[in-house]
């Protein structure tokens, strides 16, 4: 039950900032690619914020252990609001200096769900669903035998204790996480009023302000560690501001009123799914009959064969070949780990390649041959046009993977010992998700490029960036590559760490892919 809490709790991390963005879309006229600048601006922020904070602790003005300084607490909890302020809002007085033309409220209210939409969806979701899978395999576990520290023993049992509370308590990240996006959209507000009315000062409001909450939340959370009080102490500093919110918002729809602004009349749901479902019958049409299904099933289909037929017999081969014998006598016995491993090792290598060049034509190809401006000019909208191609794309990857653990498992089971069909399906669930990754970056590479060839260059780029970016200490595990690390624990049939973390970063960067995708297209001029 208390895993089934947390698990809701980081969907709903993941799904809120959206789900507040696609209501925002329905009530103003209002584009995509504000939310992109807001998740920029608040990577772009922590890119400054967290090494800020390193040095800061190197050079003594903040302490490692606030708990154990001899500088008084409300000091180091201001230094830490504080440089949360300065990076959050000037990296947001950044991105609104980029995107000249957005002035209005509501643009303001979609670049704060963008920057505290990512926050949640890192800090909320891929943070409490890597440390709650970490939590639940050492129960059980003799902590004091697993040679940690006595600050790192005593923090490790804290969090432990949390699974003896209800389950109604694993909802508390999420709660956290919606007062974090009002303070984001708030401050956002805050910061857009210094472009609008031409008075900086706001800038130095947005900061003291967000230094203020920070700061506060800090002290609590360290001197009684009360999650009600840190809630209570949110709602006392925010309702004010939120009530300054509200006017702004009234404000705005009296001018909506009053002005001669044509109004926005969104279409109803059903219209829109229909229109979607119509659009993807068409791409799996389209799949179909260009032979991707074919090429890609075939493909998949010959990873899973080659991966157990070549670890079986390579030492037979290497011995029928005169002069290498001596070679083969230096292999070691294969066994299924080692088939495994090479299913893992060869749909890698050659899996994000094959994405790569068959999705990188998706837009880019029909932009490029006129196509896209013709289908568009129906009542279809683009993020139907985006989304049923990136669903045709999964569909078929699904139908690959599926049919290459069936046809893999069988030829596995055969040429080596039994084994557990979960096992293989897990860790073949874990490469899917790999691949559909690199699905959403070359999705949103095509649309970037106005060419093919545009298309795979940003395509490729973003991709290499992605693989280079799981060797980044701390973090590197919780990218797409720590799914790798897992399957290759499940291929040693051990017992095994599940990665949660990994999982829920990689539908963040699908998502984030996405939505950056549309934002870009949105702003496209089609011919």
């Amino acid at each position: 039950m208390l895993t089934f809490a947390y698990t809701l709790s980081v969907v709903c991390m993941l799904l809120l900032p959206i789900v507040l963005a696609v209501l925002l879309r329905r009530y103003y006229r209002v584009y995509w690619i504000l939310f992109t600048v807001g998740c920029i601006t608040f990577l772009g922020a922590q890119a400054v914020h967290l090494p800020l904070n390193e040095w800061l602790t190197s050079i003594g003005v903040l302490p490692e252990n606030p708990q154990m300084s001899v500088a008084p607490l409300w000091q180091s909890a201001l230094i830490l609001g504080l440089t949360a302020g300065l990076c959050e809002e000037l990296a947001r007085a950044i991105g609104y200096a980029i995107v000249k033309w957005a002035r209005r409220f509501e643009d303001g209210v979609m670049l704060g769900l963008g920057h505290g939409g990512i926050e949640a969806m890192i800090r909320g979701g891929v943070l409490t669903a890597a440390t709650i899978s970490s939590l639940l395999n050492l129960q059980g576990v003799d902590l004091e035998a697993l040679n940690l520290t006595s600050a790192q023993l005593e923090a490790v049992s804290i969090q432990m204790k949390q699974f003896n509370y209800s389950p109604v308590f694993a909802l508390a990240p999420f709660v956290e996480r919606t007062f974090a996006i009002g303070a984001q959209v708030l401050f956002s507000i805050l910061v857009l009023q210094a472009f609008k009315r031409r008075k900086p000062l706001f800038i130095l409001v947005a900061i003291a302000y967000h230094a203020l909450v920070d700061a506060v939340a800090v002290y609590i959370g360290i001197t009684t560690q009360s999650i009600w009080l840190i809630w209570a102490a949110f709602l006392i500093l925010l309702i004010p501001g939120w009530i300054w919110l509200f006017r702004l918002w009234r404000d705005r729809n009296q001018e909506i009123a009053s002005s001669r602004e044509e109004p926005h009349h969104p279409e109803s749901i059903k219209t829109v799914f229909g229109l979607f479902l119509a659009n993807l019958r068409k791409e799996l049409l389209y799949q179909w009959r260009t032979y991707r299904v074919l090429i890609v099933c075939a493909v998949l289909i010959a990873f899973g064969i080659m991966s157990p037929l070549l670890t079986k017999f390579t030492p037979q081969l290497l011995s029928s070949l005169e002069g290498a014998e001596m070679f083969a006598e230096l292999i070691p016995e294969m066994t299924i780990t080692d088939s495994m491993n090479q299913h893992i090792e060869t749909i890698t290598q050659f899996g994000f390649i094959m994405v790569i060049l068959l999705g990188m034509g998706a837009v880019a190809g029909e932009k490029e041959r006129g196509t896209a401006a013709m289908i568009l000019s129906k009542p279809l909208s683009r993020a139907a046009f985006l989304n049923s191609k990136y669903t045709a794309q999964s569909l078929l990857y699904i139908l690959a993977f599926g049919l290459t653990t069936a046809i893999g498992y069988y030829y596995t089971t055969t040429l080596f010992e039994s084994l557990n069909f979960g096992i293989f399906l897990s860790l073949n669930l874990l490469l899917l998700l790999w691949i559909l990754v690199f699905a959403g970056v070359t999705l949103l590479g095509s649309t970037l490029g106005n060419s093919t060839g545009a298309a795979a260059g940003f395509s490729l780029a973003g991709a290499i960036l992605l693989l280079l970016s799981g060797s980044i200490p701390r973090i590197g595990a919780l990218l797409p590559g720590g799914l790798l690390s897992w399957a290759g624990q499940i291929s040693s049939q051990t017992e095994t760490a599940g990665n949660w973390g990994a999982v829920t970063m990689s539908v963040v960067i699908i998502l984030i892919c996405l939505i950056a995708a549309l934002g870009v297209f949105e702003r496209q001029e089609l011919q």
